[in-house]
Parts: C-alpha cells; structure tokens; sequence
C-alpha cells in the first residue's frame, strides 16, 4: 500500500477515523499494523483495529508510539 503522507506520534489524540476505514499504523522499529478501524473511544486516544488477514483486533493507545499512514487516494 503506498502512501501520500505520514503523521508521526507527537502526543495528540488520533485524527477523527470512520469506522471501516482501512488504515496503516507503524512504529520507528518499523513494525506495522495493518487493517480497518472497529471502533475509536469518544476522546479519540484509542482505536479498535480489526487487523488484515483474519488475526483478530488490536486495540492501540496514541501514545503507544505508532503513527497513522494514510493511504494515497
């Protein structure tokens, strides 16, 4: 998946994300996380990712030290 753009962590909550929204986090050891938003808490600092290729959620804090990609359009 390419991408158009990164945010990196900085401390802020997450971008506002739709549910079923494919999205790619990734860390500074280069480990990625990639699959669909399930859920996002009210405060946005946490997100529920239902993970690519049948492996279950995830469930990622914003100051676990991924960053969102967003995937070119």
């Amino acid at each position: 998946m390419s991408t158009l753009q990164t945010t990196r962590p900085h401390g802020e909550v997450w971008p506002e994300l739709s549910r079923h929204q494919d999205v790619v986090l990734q860390d500074a050891r280069g480990n990625r996380i990639e699959g669909t938003i399930d859920g996002m808490t009210d405060d946005r600092s946490t997100l529920w990712i239902q993970l690519k290729g049948g492996l279950g959620r995830q469930l990622i804090h914003h100051l676990d030290g991924y960053w969102l990609e967003t995937p070119a359009a």
